[in-house]
């Protein structure tokens, strides 16, 4: 039996995190999100959270994000976000995204 799962691949889509007018991506590729759980499930999600912004933006999207200056509560809605995106699903509801 063979089963072609090509076309229900996204190769090179990367989820967009946007605040403001900044767009950040978000590496979702299987070896970060790998290593994305195993800091999650060592330190916990709060814990590890600059360990887990390092993993999924590029040193150029964390300097975007340094620029806006968020409020501690506020880099942690974004952190979280970025983690649900980088897992596909929906920062929103929990939910494998489309």
């Amino acid at each position: 039996m063979k089963y072609n799962l090509t076309e229900k691949l996204k190769f090179d889509e990367d989820p967009v995190l946007q605040i403001r007018d900044t767009e950040l991506t978000i590496k979702s590729d299987a070896e970060t999100v790998l290593q994305l759980l195993d800091i999650v499930a060592n330190k916990g999600e709060l814990a590890g959270a600059s360990e887990a912004m390092n993993l999924l933006l590029s040193e150029e999207d964390r300097e975007k994000l340094s620029e806006l200056h968020l409020k501690t509560q506020d880099y942690i809605t974004a952190m979280m976000a970025a983690v649900n995106l980088a897992l596909g699903e929906d920062p929103d509801e929990g939910e494998k995204g489309n």
